[in-house]
């Protein structure tokens, strides 16, 4: 593994667990202490991360930097511009007067920027930073659900949550995930997030798979849902013949947004 590729994972986990120590890390990468540490050093000097003796910790910045916006943008340098053209392309697909819900996540976070010319829209979230991001917009109501704050992600998740969403319906939703594997589907970071996930689909007419490519092949710690659960699966990229053919044999539309073509559309059939 490329030293870009393992510091990548490193945040990722960093950013599920919000602390990590060497010694998992070297059990996890089989890669030297020495070589951990360097890894950590460099994160920690790019401001993504904070060390600590055997570790380092999730380094929260920025976390409310004015009332416009809450400020990701540590976490959406991996695959940014990826993330940016999903984010363009789903909030084609919604329509003005549509109520809606929107997972957590930097992705997720993309759409909520593309959606503030949109018309009576009402948004439902478990994301403070995608209430925010779309509290200036006075044709978009949001309603946030209630629940538990988790630091990692800024989302609110946990009964209060799914008591809300037992309540509500939507024409569209859109999730995310840590990882996506084909053989055992889409995975988050723990079991009351996963919960919630499955609820928040639960609710929605259409549901929408929201991931970059970097998510294939990775996985979490919970898986929360099938291929087959969702109707369409929003990507920048897909290069594995298998998934494709799975994606066609369980009827699943697929939404790729390449830099040449961003509005390109491959339905599978």
């Amino acid at each position: 593994m490329f030293t870009e590729e393992r510091q990548k994972k490193i945040l990722d986990l960093i950013q599920q667990k919000g602390r990590l120590r060497v010694s998992e890390l070297t059990r996890l990468f089989g890669v030297s202490e020495v070589t951990l540490r360097s890894d950590l050093s460099a994160l920690a000097r790019q401001g993504y991360l904070t060390r600590t003796h055997g570790g380092a910790l999730l380094h929260e910045r920025s976390i409310f930097p004015g009332r416009a916006s809450l400020s990701f943008g540590d976490r959406e340098i991996p695959n940014l511009s990826a993330k940016q053209r999903i984010g363009r392309k789903a909030a084609e697909l919604v329509e003005d007067g549509m109520n809606i819900l929107l997972d957590a996540g930097t992705t997720i976070l993309e759409i909520a920027r593309n959606l503030k010319n949109h018309k009576d829209l009402t948004v439902i979230t478990d994301s403070i930073p995608v209430a925010v991001e779309l509290s200036g917009s006075g044709d978009i109501s949001v309603l946030l659900t209630g629940g538990l704050l988790r630091s990692a992600s800024l989302a609110v998740i946990g009964p209060e949550s799914w008591n809300m969403l037992e309540r509500i319906h939507v024409q569209q939703a859109f999730i995310g995930a840590r990882g996506v594997s084909l053989e055992r589907g889409f995975f988050c970071g723990n079991t009351v997030e996963a919960e919630t996930k499955r609820r928040m689909m639960a609710c929605a007419e259409e549901k929408f798979a929201v991931v970059d490519s970097s998510k294939f092949n990775s996985s979490g710690l919970v898986p929360f849902a099938d291929f087959a659960d969702f109707d369409c699966l929003l990507v920048d990229r897909i290069n594995d013949p298998a998934l494709l053919e799975h994606l066609r044999r369980i009827n699943v539309k697929l939404e790729t947004c390449s830099p040449i073509n961003e509005t390109k559309l491959r339905k599978v059939k």
